[in-house]
Formats: C-alpha cells, sequence, structure tokens
C-alpha cells in the first residue's frame, strides 16, 4: 500500500516512440495519483493525447537547448520524476541525475552514464559478460571478411549478424552460410557476428527485472515470439530456475532500478542476448500481469512506501497495432 501523496507531477519524453506508450500504460496501471506531461520533438504525436499535459522540445542531439527546455518544463511543472525514452536522451540525462535532484527535487528514472554507455554497445557489453562469467554466444567484432572467416572457424550456421550499437530489428540478419556474411556485411553499420542459439522448444525470453534500494531483486520472465524482431506473444511462465538467473545477472551489475534481459534457454542453459539498462517495450505488459517496475522506481525514489515482491497473475498477451482518432 502506497503512503498517501498528492498529485505527482510525471515527465515522460519522445511520446511518439513506441517505448514511451508502454511506461504510460504501467503508469496507468499503477495505484499512483499523477498529473502526466509529455514532451517530443514532434508536435502531433500519439502519446501527446495520452498526457494531461504536452511540450515540444529540441532534439537532444541540440543538448543545450534541450537541457534548457527541459529544466523549463521541470521548474514550470514542478515536476518530482523524469522517466527519459530515447536512446540519446539516456546519456544525456544521466549525467545530470544529482543535480536535478538536488536543484529542482527532480528524480531522473535512468542508470548510470557508464552502465548505460557498457551495455548499449554489444561488444563492450559481450567483453563484460566473459569477464563476470555471464553465460552469452560468442561473439566476434566483424572487420575484413578474411579475418571473420578465421574468427568464426568451428563455429556452426546459422549465425547472427547485427550492428554494435541500437536496438530494435533494424540490420538483424540470420546468416547461413559465409557467403550471406559477405552478403550482409557491408550493410550493417558497425557489425558484430554472433553464435546463434538454438533454443529448447524454441523458447525465446525477455525478463523485466526490478533491483531495489536494499539490494533485492524482483524479476518477472516472459516467454515470446517475435515478429520484425519486436514481441509478438508473451506470456508469464513461473519458472524459479530461470528467476535465480536473471537475478543472479543482475547482481553481477551496478544496474539499478528496472532492467531488461533478452535471453535464450539452450542446450548449454540460459544465455544472455543482451541487457537493456532501461525500461522496455513489454513495460506496460508486465504491469498488467502485476508486475510494475514503474511504479516500484517512482515509490522508492518518492519514498511512497516498501516495495513487495510482486504478485505475478498467469496470462497471454497478442500484440497488434492500433489507431487514435482525433
Amino acid at each position: 500500500m502506497l503512503k498517501p501523496y498528492g498529485k505527482i507531477p510525471i515527465l515522460v519524453t519522445a511520446v511518439g516512440a513506441e517505448l514511451s506508450f508502454a511506461v504510460i500504460k504501467a503508469i496507468q496501471c499503477s495505484q499512483l495519483n499523477y498529473n502526466l506531461i509529455g514532451c517530443d520533438i514532434y508536435k502531433d504525436v500519439v502519446g501527446k493525447y495520452w498526457c494531461d499535459q504536452f511540450e515540444n522540445v529540441p532534439p537532444a542531439k541540440n543538448e543545450d537547448e534541450y537541457i534548457q527546455k527541459i529544466v523549463e518544463i521541470v521548474k514550470k511543472n514542478k515536476v518530482e520524476i523524469l522517466i527519459p525514452i530515447a536512446d540519446i536522451e539516456f546519456f544525456v540525462l544521466s549525467k545530470l541525475k544529482q543535480e536535478f535532484k538536488e536543484k529542482y527535487g527532480c528524480h531522473i528514472l535512468v542508470n548510470s552514464d557508464q552502465e548505460i554507455q557498457r551495455f548499449s554497445d554489444k561488444w563492450q557489453a559481450f567483453e563484460w559478460y566473459k569477464k563476470n562469467e555471464i553465460p552469452t554466444p560468442e561473439t566476434v567484432l566483424c572487420h575484413k571478411i578474411e579475418d571473420i572467416k578465421k574468427s568464426i572457424h568451428g563455429w556452426s550456421f546459422p549465425c547472427i549478424i547485427k550492428p554494435r550499437t541500437g536496438g530494435g530489428s533494424r540490420h538483424i540478419y540470420t546468416c547461413y552460410s559465409k557467403n550471406d556474411i559477405e552478403i550482409f556485411l557491408p550493410v550493417v553499420p558497425e557489425p558484430i557476428i554472433q553464435q546463434y542459439i538454438d533454443p529448447i522448444r524454441n523458447e525465446e525470453f525477455t525478463a523485466g527485472t526490478y533491483r531495489t534500494a536494499d539490494n533485492k531483486v524482483h524479476v518477472i520472465v516472459l516467454r515470446r515470439t517475435l515478429k520484425f524482431g519486436m514481441t509478438n506473444t508473451a506470456e508469464t511462465i513461473g519458472n524459479q530456475e530461470l528467476e535465480a538467473f536473471c537475478k543472479d545477472v543482475i547482481l553481477k551489475t551496478n544496474l539499478i532500478g528496472s532492467n531488461n534481459i533478452q535471453f535464450r534457454n539452450g542446450k548449454e542453459g540460459p544465455k544472455v542476448i543482451e541487457i537493456n539498462p532501461r525500461f522496455s517495450g513489454t513495460t506496460g505488459i508486465r504491469a498488467n500481469f502485476g508486475f510494475n517496475d514503474v511504479e516500484m522506481w517512482i515509490t522508492e525514489a518518492l519514498n511512497l512506501g516498501k516495495v513487495n515482491p510482486p504478485k505475478i497473475k498467469k496470462g497471454k498477451v497478442l500484440r497488434y497495432m492500433d489507431e487514435l482518432y482525433v
């Protein structure tokens, strides 16, 4: 039960992005009493109509202008919670966490710049997984095709070629031969090659995790299917072994708050594909199943009560496209 609290001014950025829809859904599912402010670089976006107020902001790549506008919104609305959504905003705002808290009483729900950098770079993350003995598929940096053929000698096909940075399904290809690698290599920016994990019973998982201030980790594991590289269907499974695996992974990191682990469970056991140091596209889905990590993080940031282990409901979700008529 949350402590009584007035309306919490919450600012969610990039409300034209899919991730913002997931975060807003989680806020709407919560017990929080809130005033929701959205902002975006475009003036007419879906999230604008899901918020109580909307502000147009400059792109975060124009850092000085962007920060100036965000500060203006925070001060004007006495914003207490700021949730960044776009990748570039994580890097800009993570450096300002302490300043915003001290100057404006505003908590930015984001990991540290160092952790964001580590896990946003798939090669850097792979090296970190290996160093910390976290099971993960073998990965190599792509340079010359001749060097790649030597690096993957002994691998069995298929394998995956994808960008070193960036998310979603863009520029990710399954290669069934060395000839495929030669075809796809020139069209993938900053490519890496990763061993393909043949999952048992074709199982792929996405796990939402929340690490509390007293270092407890809550986990929800969803078995999912993909379409165009995104979660298409997902269902709760209540597998204690896989939950323990995810807890162990997070406790080896310096990550705080909400994070997402994508992994597959093959013949050698679960292996981490990637860790996303942020809220993820299934945040709203998780909230509907009883795992509301947006509410958890806000609760701790504003000292509204203790974050107890969530009561996760069994269920399955099917995603689909929708429209908003205005």
